[in-house]
């Protein structure tokens, strides 16, 4: 039995890092990724990376159908909120893995078994790599019917996911769930066993110190399904580099994402940077010598 199938939906054009992401995805052979989108495959491939075609309007079809609420009328921004439901929906993808979850394409992965061992992802529910709150951009569940289906235990979630509101279900309402406030007993008593240890894999845009009490590093270094920065060179397990694309979620005193300043955020052909390794870091990505 496999692993692990994670889930990534994705429709309009790919990001310019795409092939990068791949890259990274093909040194992690015990997991699997899947891929549904409405665009063609990218310039790079890889065995574990399985890219499925629905149009948008498909893609709303099918979960419409597979958790029975409509939602054929939904912007693209509301993916985040039916993170919850992918269990659900590919099922049948899922009957040879022993474990399932989600994540976002702006990342780039370091030696992921070398962290989310077989003990831990065979003796916990749900793991995240924040330790506030279940991660939307890598949230893992055990494959059993409990976690599948877990979606359904957000309260209202059939107004919530059939509203053009967002509200973070991925993040905010799992998280309720796995630790319900301290009054709720039998909530605690029934809540799913999670691991929600923080990885420190987000730099920029955030207060939040890095374990050596310094602020985020800058350079990241990936070589042959290695992640290193400047200051640790092992024990990483991704890069979600958010806040260097994107002025969304940053604060107001951390000013703006870097990357939109750019001229060109990737600056190297990836198949070179896929044999020398690439240096990820507010100058965009750029192949090492």
């Amino acid at each position: 039995m496999k692993r692990l199938l994670l889930i990534s939906p994705w429709f309009g054009s790919w990001p310019v890092w795409i092939n990068f992401f791949i890259e990274s995805c093909k040194h992690n052979i015990e997991i699997d990724w899947m891929i549904p989108t409405d665009q063609p495959e990218p310039e790079n491939t890889a065995p574990n990376v399985r890219f499925v075609y629905y149009t948008f309007d498909a893609y709303k079809e099918k979960i419409s159908s597979d958790i029975g609420v409509d939602l054929h009328h939904i912007p693209a921004y509301k993916l985040c909120d039916l993170r919850p439901f992918l269990g659900m929906s590919f099922d049948e993808d899922l009957e040879s893995y022993k474990s399932f979850g989600y994540c976002d394409l702006d990342v780039i992965w370091g030696d992921i078994r070398s962290i989310y061992t077989d003990e831990i992802l065979d003796n916990y529910d749900a793991v995240s790599s924040h330790s506030d709150r279940m991660a939307g951009h890598l949230s893992i569940f055990k494959n059993t019917t409990k976690m599948r289906t877990l979606g359904r235990r957000i309260p209202e979630w059939r107004s919530h996911i059939a509203s053009d509101e967002h509200f973070s279900l991925d993040e905010r309402a799992l998280t309720n769930i796995m630790r319900p406030k301290c009054k709720h007993f039998i909530k605690r008593l029934i809540a799913p066993k999670s691991l929600m240890v923080e990885r420190y894999t987000t730099p920029g845009g955030s207060e939040r110190l890095w374990p050596d009490g310094s602020f985020s590093p800058d350079e990241w270094i990936w070589k042959n399904g290695q992640l290193t920065n400047e200051r640790y060179s092992s024990g990483i397990l991704y890069l979600h580099f958010m806040f260097w694309h994107s002025n969304r979620w940053r604060r107001p005193h951390t000013g703006e994402a870097p990357w939109p300043r750019l001229d060109s955020i990737v600056q190297c052909d990836w198949r070179e940077a896929a044999q020398n390794g690439f240096s990820i870091s507010p100058a965009g990505i750029r192949s090492l010598p």
